[in-house]
């Protein structure tokens, strides 16, 4: 058994799979085949595709989880349109004649880490955000679907980091936690957690060679048990699975002979 200590999201306990998604980078070009006026075009475009997309998600938010934690993505919307992150992608594909995906990409990577190297942790958990909106614009550019970082049964879910539009898109009835290497407790994906009542835990130093074993994420004592022992299932009130308990009566049985 590992026990792996990250910092607590929510006060709950979830037992069940890792199962680690593995984010792919876009297959994104700079050099541009299309006039400047074109890839400008492209990104207005895209631009508004990502604003009807994340009214479709704030509606969706508001019912499943209720009007508060709805508002992220009303501030994605508007971190959409801001005149700074607008104007520094218009730049780079006037100055450089890159794609628009590239100059979004760019610009986005650009605030991110502008965020990061704040001082306030509310203000570095902001990077976040830049990214999920620079994600979906550059989705709209290249037409890509969302992925689904679950699998085909529930699981705790194991990421560097999930955006809170990926969060909201996973099917909660599998999602049975969320594990993040990096992550934060002040991030907009730690507030849609809480909403939903899901169990998560940031900044986890966590092996991918644990995928698909089983694990018990404790919010409470801030701790991951992997392959976790019968007791620690007992401790925390928590069924403990059929082989587990078969290999613990073996061993009893073995004892006694």
């Amino acid at each position: 058994m590992q026990i792996i200590v990250g910092r607590s999201i929510q006060n709950q306990i979830a037992a069940g799979p890792l199962h680690f998604y593995h984010r792919h980078s876009f297959p994104v070009a700079a050099v541009s085949q299309l006039s400047q006026e074109e890839e400008i075009h492209r990104f207005h475009l895209a631009q508004q595709r990502s604003i009807v997309t994340l009214s479709r998600l704030y509606d969706q938010a508001a019912r499943d989880v209720g009007i508060q934690a709805a508002s992220i993505f009303s501030i994605h919307a508007m971190l959409l349109e801001d005149t700074s992150f607008v104007e520094s992608i218009l730049s780079i594909l006037s100055k450089q004649h890159t794609t628009a995906e590239y100059a979004v990409q760019t610009a986005g990577n650009s605030f991110a880490t502008a965020f990061a190297d704040m001082d306030s942790p509310y203000m570095q958990a902001r990077g976040a955000d830049i990214r999920d909106i620079s994600n979906h614009l550059i989705r709209c550019l290249l037409d890509i679907q969302p992925p689904d970082p679950l699998g085909d049964r529930p699981a705790i879910l194991v990421s560097d980091e999930l955006l809170p539009s990926e969060v909201l898109a996973l099917d909660r009835r599998k999602l049975l936690g969320l594990i993040t290497w990096h992550g934060s407790v002040d991030s907009h994906t730690a507030m849609l957690l809480r909403a939903m009542k899901i169990p998560g835990l940031a900044q986890v130093d966590i092996s991918p060679s644990w995928d698909g074993h089983p694990a018990i994420l404790d919010g409470f004592s801030q701790c991951l048990y992997v392959d976790p022992e019968p007791e620690v299932f007992r401790q925390l009130g928590l069924h403990i699975p059929r082989h587990l308990q078969r290999q613990e009566d073996q061993a009893m049985a073995a004892a006694v002979d």
